[in-house]
């Protein structure tokens, strides 16, 4: 399987390519807030139902996090006396803040590794489930406890640590070690701070190499010359380039970057609601809060005329395209699925084994129940970060000033393909240039640049949105 990795440093925006295929998208916007760690303090306090609100300020939007009784290391096996009103608590963060509900906090810190996971409050030793082998695990087991007397913490081993040897777990056991010892030393120097911000994994070039680099990438494509470096830096840094000495980075200009990939068109793509399957038929997904609804039409007026084996044959095109939009668009929550009515058991089971083998290697957990009386299939998958639908709510405001734009309408009319989900895309592309101009506004002191106050802001502004203008003018064409 050729696996193919791009990383658009630049806009914060990367893809996993199987075969040519699109497999996974990331988008590292500013609002991810997915294990940051903060230092906050205990705002209020509900007994009835065990949980407590802790001031984190994220933004002006979400200024506390909640997190329950079960994730609180003081309280475990104790009552609600050892909580005290503004009491100060290291917390990170494990399920983001969607449709106005607060994130979800845990005292239980864990810091990612390539290969391992330190857990510097816990004393649990986990190893993964896709390490099948016995001797591999007890290898591990063994590992793990020679090296827990030199510090006190738990250990998680990930499948890639089965490919490398001990002196590169070692070595990144104290990387991480030290990591953890920074940010306590930083804790401790702000501790009269209501709330700081202690850790953030922002940087998309590190995050994607770390949890979705293997040794079967074959090319890893960027758009920033500065980037190659930092690139093989981190492939060093976790022994990467020994391990795969065939590996190509290739270094493409923006225009190349547009038009080879089309980002913009598979969002525009994986954004609509009703999707076409190959052979004959469509789906329909309708996505809610924490519920997700997928129907199956077969496309056939009268499906009698034709043989049993077909109505199977369909379902099993629509579940795997049902598996494809579920990874890509990051669907999570209770999903429903209204399959083609099939009245052999014979073919429910078949059709239940072919979904089983769909997510079988989906690194998010997904459970698939049995078909119901109603004839409905449910699935349940663990929420891990935000869907694009997600993502676009969140910035709806600015690309609504981006669609009432007189020069965007023209391109609308004379249709060049753009849905207004996949505008969110396409900003993006310029988006970071003009934060960096704007920030270059805000450092500038000259007393001759501008003289007034008034004209100061003026200029500002009109200075921001022509830039705006300008760029999204150039990405279009």
């Amino acid at each position: 399987m050729e696996k193919h990795i791009i990383i658009s440093s630049l806009n914060n925006l990367a893809a996993i390519l199987h075969n040519g295929c699109l497999y996974k998208f990331v988008v590292n916007d500013h609002t991810y807030q997915l294990g940051n760690i903060y230092f906050g303090s205990i705002a209020r306090v509900f007994p009835t139902i065990k949980s407590i609100f802790i001031t984190i300020q994220i933004n002006r939007k979400y200024q506390n996090g909640f997190i329950h009784v079960n994730d609180l290391l003081a309280t475990k096996n104790r009552n609600y006396s050892v909580i005290i009103l503004k009491q100060k608590l290291c917390v990170q963060i494990i399920k983001e803040a969607f449709f106005g509900k607060n994130p979800r906090l845990t005292t239980h810190i864990n810091i990612p590794g390539k290969y391992l996971i330190f857990s510097p409050v816990t004393n649990i030793m986990y190893i993964s489930r896709k390490i099948s082998n016995i001797t591999d695990r007890e290898y591990f087991k063994s590992l793990a406890l020679l090296l827990r007397p030199y510090s006190l913490g738990g250990i998680f081993f990930k499948f890639q640590a089965s490919q490398i040897s001990d002196e590169i777990i070692i070595e990144e056991w104290q990387n991480l070690k030290s990591r953890w010892i920074i940010i306590l030393k930083i804790m401790l120097c702000n501790t009269h701070e209501q709330s700081l911000l202690l850790y953030k994994d922002n940087n998309i070039l590190k995050k994607v190499i770390r949890d979705l680099y293997n040794l079967q990438t074959q090319a890893i494509f960027i758009d920033r010359i500065e980037d190659r470096k930092k690139l093989r830096n981190y492939l060093k840094y976790w022994h990467c380039s020994t391990l795969n000495k065939t590996l190509k980075i290739y270094i493409l200009s923006l225009n190349h970057f547009l038009s080879n990939f089309q980002f913009h068109t598979v969002i525009a793509k994986t954004s609509k609601c009703r999707v076409e399957l190959v052979p004959t038929g469509y789906i329909f997904i309708e996505n809610f809060e924490a519920l997700t609804l997928i129907d199956v039409n077969s496309g056939i007026i009268d499906k009698y005329q034709y043989p049993s084996g077909l109505v199977l044959i369909l379902n099993c095109s629509a579940a795997k395209e049902i598996a494809y939009q579920i990874k890509i668009r990051n669907i999570s929550g209770i999903i429903i699925v209204d399959f083609i009515d099939m009245t052999s058991k014979k073919d429910q089971l078949e059709l239940l084994r072919y979904l089983h083998k769909l997510f079988k290697y989906d690194i998010i957990s997904t459970q698939i129940v049995q078909f119901s009386e109603l004839g409905l299939v449910e699935i349940t998958r663990k929420r891990v970060g935000k869907s694009i639908l997600e993502i676009w709510n969140n910035n709806q405001t600015y690309f609504s000033f981006i669609m009432k734009l007189p020069f965007f309408q023209d391109y609308l009319t004379t249709g060049i393909g753009l849905n207004k989900y996949s505008i969110y895309l396409v900003s993006k592309l310029f988006l970071n240039s003009v934060v960096h101009h704007s920030i270059y506004l805000k450092e500038t002191s000259h007393p001759d640049i501008f003289l007034l106050n008034k004209r100061i802001e003026c200029s500002k502004t009109k200075y921001f949105i022509n830039r705006v203008v300008q760029n999204f003018k150039f990405y279009l064409k």
